[in-house]
């Protein structure tokens, strides 16, 4: 018997020892497939967010491709004909010239250069608004407000409650945003009526966009990024900023935060 129950004792002990073994070993392939999968998922997210960043980019580049090619097409067909008509006017002066003639030709002069001075505004205008620079991002926005409620086709309404606002260097691209999203509401929401609230919270500013217009479903939102959309995801990534659509029955409601101290 004593002999029996040893090898009883033994062979339990050995069963014991494989299951332990079986079981160390399940640990460890399932530890090993976990952080396999894991590897795998951070990889795809990294790969998403990569793409994310280079669609930005692409975007951004697009967009200011695009501004250039506008910008050198009215510098080319209006200041560039308006010196074209200026170097005709200039070629027929001459001493022959009658005196009633040369007066008559110095007065078209003036006023074609007249014209290519507010020209040449207009497109420094669209690069940097002159207010933005003098008085900051508020009075631009409230500028642009009331130049499209001037329009009679949306009303627009802007609440300031902010006591701070982003750097000067980062305000372009806030008046940009703002820009896109009127932008848009103009060209295809059917609005009436517009809303934007500036104010803070903790250390951001907080930008709420509303309009009453067609709106665009949540499971929808992704597919139909048009490039006025990507260009405000594009000029947010540059400020860390971060915007969230509400679900409405009807319009849109955008929350946009920006961190104030981002360098």
């Amino acid at each position: 018997m004593g002999e029996s129950e040893s090898k009883l004792t033994l062979q339990i002990i050995i069963i014991g020892m494989v299951v332990l073994f079986v079981l160390a070993l399940a640990v460890i392939m399932f530890f090993i497939i976990y952080q396999k999968r894991l590897f795998a998922q951070q990889q795809k997210h990294q790969k998403i967010e990569a793409d994310y960043q280079r669609e930005l980019l692409r975007i951004a580049i697009q967009s200011e491709e695009r501004e250039r090619a506008r910008i050198g097409r009215e510098l080319h067909d209006d200041v560039g004909a308006l010196l074209t008509a200026t170097k005709l006017y200039l070629s027929q002066i001459s001493p022959e010239v009658a005196p009633e003639k040369l007066t008559t030709t110095v007065a078209k002069m003036y006023s074609l250069f007249d014209t290519m001075i507010q020209g040449v505004r207009n497109i420094s205008q669209d690069l940097r608004p002159v207010i933005l620079e003098k008085l900051g991002l508020m009075e631009a926005v409230k500028s642009l407000v009331t130049t499209i409620n001037d329009l009679n086709v949306v009303h627009v309404t802007c609440i300031d409650t902010t006591q701070n606002i982003v750097a000067k260097a980062h305000e372009l691209n806030v008046y940009r945003i703002i820009q896109e999203l009127l932008n848009n509401t103009l060209k295809h929401a059917n609005a009436t009526e517009v809303s934007i609230l500036f104010k803070n919270e903790s250390t951001d500013l907080v930008i709420v966009y509303k309009d009453n217009g067609i709106g665009i479903q949540q499971d929808k939102l992704q597919q139909k990024k048009g490039i006025g959309l990507k260009n405000i995801e594009s000029r947010l990534s540059v400020l860390s900023g971060t915007f969230k659509f509400s679900d409405q029955q009807k319009g849109i409601e955008l929350t946009i935060k920006i961190p104030i101290n981002h360098e």
